[in-house]
C-alpha cells in the first residue's frame, strides 16, 4: 500500500475518532499520519494539510485531558506554525489561544512561577476585551482567569473527603480551623451510624450492645472534608497529597485524643482511609480539579478462623511453664513494631530505644557476673569510685582521693553504653565484635534525642531512620 492511500484510511479512521479525546487508538493514528507526511512527496503534503492540521488538533486536546500541559503546549505551537491555522474560523482560534493560556496557567502554578502567573493574568485581560467567544469558550475563559486571581489572591483551597475508620465525636455543625506547616485547615465531620443491627456482626445475649469504644467503626464512623488553603497537583501526585493531609489530621488527632481522653483511637494510615472518597481543588468561583478516588478497606470476619498451628501451642504452652513475666524490652520491642504500624514513629523510636536500655541493663548483669562478684557488677554498672582501679592514682593519695569524694570533688561517673557493650565483649568471648555491636547501637540510638526534644523537623525520613532502628 503507497503512502497516499494509507493516509486516505487513517484519515478515514481519524475523522470518525476525532472527538474522542481519551481514545489511544486514535491518538496511534495520528501518530502515523505524522510520520507518513515528515517523507511524503510534495503532492501528498500539500493534498493532506488538513489532516496533519487535524492531528494536531487531536493530539493536543489528547494531551491536555491527559493533563500533560507541556505536551498539550508543543501541539498548540505547532497548530499555530500551519498555514492552515490562519485560515481557521474565530471560533476555532479563540480555543487555541484559551487552551494555551489554560496550560501555561498550569505549569506556571505548579512551578509556583509567581512572575509568570502575573504576566498570564495580563495576558488575559488583554485578549478578552477585543474578543468575542462562544459560551462555551467564554466559560472557559472565565475559569482560567479566576483561577489566575484566585492563586494571586491566596484563596485556592484544595478539599480532600473520605470516611474515617472511626467516629470522632464532632459534630456536624462544628468547623476545626487551625494551622500545620504554615498552612490553615479546615475539618468537618459527619456521623455515619450503621443503620440496622445486621450491619453489627456482634450479638448481646442479653439487653443491648453498647460499643463505648468502637475502635474500628463498626457500629458507626465518620466522613471527613479536609480543606486548606494552597494549590496542590492532586492531578500527577496523588498519594504525596493524602501522605499530606493524613499528616495533618494526625496533628489534629493527638490533640484530640488528649482533651476528649478517648486514648484508644490510632493515628489514621492509607490503609485506614475508607470508601470512595474525591479530591477537589477549587478557585473562587470554579472547581479546577475534580478527581474521585478509592481506598477500600474491608473488615472481615470468618466462621473458619486460621487457627494456631500445633507447633505454636506447643511453643506457648512451654512459655507458659517457665511462670515468669515477659521481659520489659520484650513488651517494649513489640510495643515498637505496633507503633511503625500506625506510623507513629515518635513512639515507635522512644520504645525501641526503652527496649534496648532495658535489655541492656538485663544482659550486661547477666554477662558481667561470670567473671565479677554482683557487688563488683553493680559498682561497675553504678560508676562506684576505686582507688584501686582509679587511672589517675598515680597521681593522687589514697587519702586526699577519699577527701575528695567527702567533699563531692570526684563523683561516681557510670560508663556509657559504649564501655559497657566493650565491657561485657571482654568479659564474655562474644562472637561479635565491638565494631559490629556499636552499628547496630548507633541504629537504634539515632535521632532519640531529635525526637525527645521534639526536633523533628531536622529528621530528613523518619520512617526509613525509624524501620532501620526496630529493623
Amino acid at each position: 500500500m503507497n503512502k497516499a492511500s494509507e493516509l486516505i484510511l487513517l484519515k478515514e479512521k481519524l475523522n470518525l475518532g476525532l472527538n474522542d479525546f481519551y481514545n489511544d487508538e486514535i491518538r496511534d493514528v495520528c501518530l502515523r499520519i505524522l510520520t507518513l507526511m515528515i517523507n511524503s512527496n510534495p503532492d501528498n503534503k500539500r493534498r493532506f494539510k488538513p489532516i496533519v492540521l487535524d492531528s494536531f488538533k487531536f493530539l493536543s486536546e489528547y494531551q491536555y485531558v491527559k493533563k500533560d500541559f507541556k505536551e498539550c503546549l508543543c501541539y498548540l505551537d505547532k497548530i499555530k506554525s500551519l498555514d492552515l491555522y490562519k485560515k481557521e474560523t474565530d471560533s476555532n482560534i479563540n480555543h487555541v489561544n484559551i487552551r494555551y493560556f489554560q496550560c501555561e496557567s498550569m505549569i506556571a502554578i505548579y512551578n509556583e512561577n509567581l512572575e509568570k502567573i502575573k504576566r498570564i493574568e495580563e495576558g488575559l485581560l488583554k485578549f478578552a476585551p477585543n474578543t468575542i467567544l462562544t459560551s462555551v469558550l467564554k466559560d472557559d475563559y472565565n475559569k482560567v482567569l479566576d483561577m489566575i486571581k484566585s492563586y494571586l489572591n491566596n484563596s485556592i483551597r484544595t478539599r480532600v473527603n473520605f470516611v474515617l475508620p472511626y467516629k470522632i465525636n464532632i459534630s456536624k455543625e462544628e468547623e476545626i480551623i487551625y494551622e500545620y506547616n504554615d498552612i490553615i485547615f479546615t475539618l468537618k465531620f459527619k456521623n455515619i451510624v450503621n443503620s440496622t443491627n445486621n450491619n453489627i456482626p456482634f450479638k448481646a445475649v442479653q439487653g443491648v450492645l453498647e460499643l463505648e469504644y468502637d475502635k474500628y467503626g463498626v457500629s458507626s464512623k465518620s466522613e471527613i472534608v479536609i480543606t486548606f488553603n494552597k494549590f496542590f497537583d492532586a492531578t500527577h501526585k496523588m498519594d504525596d497529597l493524602l501522605e499530606f493531609c493524613l499528616k495533618a489530621f494526625n496533628y489534629f488527632l493527638n490533640f484530640y485524643r488528649q482533651v476528649t481522653k478517648l486514648y484508644w483511637i490510632d493515628n489514621l494510615i492509607l490503609s485506614n482511609v475508607y470508601s470512595s472518597s474525591n479530591v477537589v481543588v477549587e478557585s473562587e468561583n470554579y472547581n479546577i480539579i475534580e478527581i474521585p478516588f478509592y481506598y477500600g478497606r474491608v473488615l472481615k470476619s470468618s466462621r473458619l478462623p486460621k487457627f494456631m498451628t500445633k507447633e505454636k501451642i506447643n511453643e506457648l504452652s512451654e512459655k507458659l511453664k517457665i511462670k515468669e513475666d515477659i521481659a520489659l524490652w520484650n513488651i517494649l520491642y513489640d510495643d515498637a513494631k505496633n507503633y511503625m504500624l500506625m506510623e507513629k514513629y515518635r513512639e515507635a523510636l522512644l520504645s525501641i530505644n526503652s527496649a534496648f536500655e532495658n535489655y541492656l541493663n538485663i544482659k550486661s548483669r547477666e554477662i558481667l557476673s561470670k567473671k565479677m562478684t554482683l557487688e563488683q557488677v553493680e559498682d561497675y554498672l553504678a560508676g562506684t569510685l576505686d582507688y584501686d582501679n582509679y587511672q589517675l592514682r598515680d597521681y593522687i593519695t589514697q587519702e586526699n582521693f577519699k577527701k575528695a569524694i567527702e567533699d563531692d570533688i570526684l563523683k561516681p561517673y557510670s560508663p556509657s553504653t559504649f564501655q559497657i557493650i566493650k565491657k561485657c565483649i571482654d568479659v564474655g568471648n562474644m562472637n561479635i565484635n565491638k565494631r559490629q555491636v556499636n552499628k547496630l547501637v548507633i541504629a537504634i540510638r539515632r535521632n532519640r534525642n531529635d525526637v525527645i526534644h521534639g526536633n523533628i523537623v531536622s529528621i530528613k525520613n523518619i520512617k526509613l531512620q525509624v524501620s532501620n532502628s526496630v529493623d
